[in-house]
């Protein structure tokens, strides 16, 4: 009985041998969920592993994720961010009319530093605040500012993305891939202010210069990331482990989203791109599947994975 055990026990041995371990195993096959987004990339921020994959390598418009790429740019170019005060131009502000942008509401004749315009891009998603740090960076050229984040792309390792703007309003010259965009973001997780700013649910503001700043009157704006804003009206996507990244949206891109998790020792970035924004007649779709589908992955990754 023994040998026969001892037999059993030998041959149990040998093909758990051959199994992989848990998490390779759970990384190495497709989740038992489906995802709507178009493009998706998920990565171990601990061990660098990319743990989740769909459509990786595909071009895809990033709308307003593009703003992560824009901050690297400006705060490597911008050596006092709370010192550096910056004039909001007719002359930019007028480029955005009849763009349907997301605005932070930024006014013209309004001075503002540079943090907080880094603020009023990220938090709300303000185009105009992203416009007017491009302006400033560029010597009063978006063009030579977009410039400089191409080229940064390109010393990252970015080989399928090329920016046409700093805010992400469609451009069939405008695009990345999840790849890259994940390249993007973990660089940008390394810089000062980065993540505070982007995780913020609320940000608010009062002018340092212009005719607004001696009433120094509060602009209180909300974060567009559902995974972060428990108290937003109808919003089913709360995931209490999430911080930051960057929403994106337009009719062309879909909707994106840029976020990373953090519970039990173990952190996620997740980038995904173009979930559906309209049905075949074109109507507004109003689930958020870019929400959903990285909440299903963080859950997925932090219960199922050990690397």
């Amino acid at each position: 009985m023994k040998k026969k055990l001892a037999a059993l026990i030998s041959a149990v041995l040998a093909l758990c041998l051959l199994l992989p371990p848990v998490g390779a195993a759970a990384a190495g096959f497709p989740v038992s969920f489906s995802t709507s987004c178009a493009a998706i990339e998920m990565v171990n921020l601990d061990t660098g592993t990319v743990v989740y994959q769909k459509n990786p390598d595909v071009r895809r418009e990033p709308a307003s994720t593009t703003k992560i790429m824009t901050y690297i740019v400006a705060v490597e170019h911008i050596k006092d961010l709370q010192g550096t005060r910056i004039p909001v131009t007719k002359k930019v502000m007028n480029e955005l009319l009849g763009t349907g942008s997301s605005m932070s509401g930024i006014k013209v004749g309004d001075v503002l530093t540079a943090f907080q315009l880094l603020n009023c891009m990220m938090v709300p998603s303000g185009n105009d605040a992203a416009l007017v740090l491009a302006d400033y960076v560029g010597g009063g050229s978006a063009e030579k500012f977009v410039a400089m984040m191409n080229q940064k792309a390109k010393q990252l390792g970015c080989t399928g993305t090329h920016f046409a703007n700093p805010h992400g309003l469609h451009d069939p010259n405008h695009y990345t891939t999840a790849s890259d965009l994940t390249k993007i973001a973990r660089y940008a997780m390394k810089l000062p202010y980065f993540m505070e700013i982007c995780s913020q649910v609320g940000y608010s503001y009062a002018p340092v210069g212009g005719p607004d700043a001696n009433k120094k009157i509060p602009h209180p704006l909300s974060t567009t990331n559902l995974l972060l804003n428990k108290n937003a009206p109808g919003n089913t996507y709360y995931y209490q482990y999430a911080r930051g990244i960057k929403t994106g949206h337009t009719d062309e891109a879909g909707y994106c989203l840029v976020s990373t998790a953090t519970a039990d020792g173990y952190s996620y970035l997740c980038v995904a791109l173009g979930a559906p924004s309209l049905d075949k007649q074109g109507r507004q779709i109003q689930t958020r599947g870019e929400m959903a589908d990285s909440a299903k992955l963080y859950r997925w990754a932090l219960t199922s994975l050990e690397l």
